[in-house]
């Protein structure tokens, strides 16, 4: 156990949460101490990075319902996706492996340029320039942008 450990006593008395005292040994008493700390760092550690629990969500009135889609909406996703792969195809072969790069692998622009050897703006302008271009060709199929 890390930190500052309490000094030896004759007995190590727990308060239970009806207010009853209840003699322990000295681990119990210690494990029981440092599990109240990891409680407490774990419950500031969320407060500070806005994290909460499913249960936390119920507490508060909050229902967690999985959002699913219609099966028209369904249908419709996998009409746009079938156009998209289209538009894509009419692409030059670099440009669609940059865009698998960098929003089907997750890659930053950073790691983009290493592996295509060149520079970190270049990839952003390609970027802007092909996405721009998806736009033109996705409008041209009667698609507005934020279909997804």
């Amino acid at each position: 156990m890390r930190g500052k450990k309490p000094k030896e006593r004759k007995s190590y008395v727990l308060r239970m949460g009806d207010g009853t005292l209840v003699e322990v040994t000295r681990e119990v008493y210690l494990e029981w101490y440092q599990s109240r700390r990891r409680e407490r760092y774990q419950k500031e550690r969320n407060q500070k990075y806005g994290v909460c629990s499913l249960n936390e969500l119920e507490e508060r009135g909050d229902s967690f319902i999985p959002v699913t889609d219609s099966l028209e909406e369904t249908a419709i996703k996998k009409l746009y996706i079938e156009k998209l792969r289209k538009v894509l195809d009419e692409l030059p072969e670099a440009d669609v492996y940059l865009m698998y790069l960098l929003f089907f692998e997750e890659v930053t622009v950073k790691e983009a340029a290493q592996l295509c050897g060149c520079s970190r703006k270049t990839i952003e302008n390609r970027r802007k320039r092909i996405l721009k271009e998806l736009n033109c060709k996705m409008q041209e199929l009667g698609i507005v942008g934020g279909c997804f």
